[in-house]
């Protein structure tokens, strides 16, 4: 795998969507020069896409919870690389793009991909048995507390987005089957097999690109319009309350993906 495979992926998302990559390495005044410069539903956005090296995922067996801080430590690295080649530029939304082309085990999805922007998942339990999941420590984006105080850092970001692959429904099925005939006991690891045996299908189950994009909450930032991309596969993710997190809802096509269908295994892999 080259090390430009994270951009081709992203390339070849721009084009299934319909968008237009209006320059590469950008001058727009600053000292760094992004990755893009990409017209979506009218919009111009500067995009910076930073990929993983890491060793492709291997099954992990019947294990039900597993050590995520050290690849929240990498994703969080990619995060604050990003933000800095964005950093200065004024007058467009700006969005960090995560490429995972070689298919590493990392928290790249739903509440753990928001821990690692916001901070360690912290869940709670109050008097009545009601939980009430939060961010702590570590996060990178920007925050605006309830009282006023501010952590984390990026404020110029206006998104975090995740490349990925969205399956075809006969790759998913294959993979799921194949994974539950292994016997597994938990379910999570029966879904992260079938993760991993989609992945290793590449371009023979892939049916589009696909980016999840993660809404930054700071007021400081160019909000990326959210009709921007915002392909069939794609989700949201932003504010959904005051002080609460999470998807987006929105009409679309029934789909299977990364995303979707490990989303259950990742509200279970606690960071701490």
């Amino acid at each position: 795998m080259d090390a430009d495979a994270g951009e081709a992926l992203f390339e070849r998302y721009v084009t299934e969507n319909g968008y237009k990559i209006l320059d590469r390495h950008p001058d727009l005044g600053t000292q760094k020069r992004p990755d893009y410069l990409v017209l979506a539903a009218g919009v111009e956005v500067v995009v910076e896409v930073e990929s993983f090296n890491l060793p492709s995922a291997a099954s992990v067996g019947d294990v039900a919870l597993l050590d995520m801080r050290p690849q929240l430590k990498n994703v969080r690295n990619k995060i604050t690389a990003g933000a800095e080649q964005l950093k200065g530029i004024d007058g467009y939304p700006l969005a960090v793009v995560l490429a995972n082309p070689k298919n590493a085990h990392l928290p790249l999805e739903g509440p753990m991909f928001e821990g690692a922007l916001y901070g360690d998942p912290m869940i709670t339990i109050d008097g009545d048995g009601e939980t009430d999941m939060r961010f702590g420590r570590n996060g990178r984006l920007h925050v605006t507390e309830l009282d006023g105080s501010v952590r984390g850092n990026h404020p110029h970001l206006s998104a975090v987005a995740v490349l990925r692959r969205s399956y075809s429904d006969e790759a998913h099925a294959a993979a799921m089957q194949a994974s539950q005939s292994l016997g597994y006991e938990n379910i999570l690891a029966t879904v992260r097999e079938a993760h991993r045996r989609m992945a290793e299908m590449g371009e023979d189950a892939t049916q589009a690109v696909c980016l999840d994009i993660y809404e930054t909450v700071s007021r400081s930032a160019i909000p990326l319009p959210r009709d921007v991309f915002a392909g069939p596969h794609d989700t949201r993710w932003g504010e959904v309350a005051e002080g609460r997190y999470g998807q987006i809802e929105r009409e679309r096509p029934g789909r299977h993906s990364a995303a979707s269908s490990i989303q259950q295994s990742a509200t279970c892999e606690k960071a701490s």
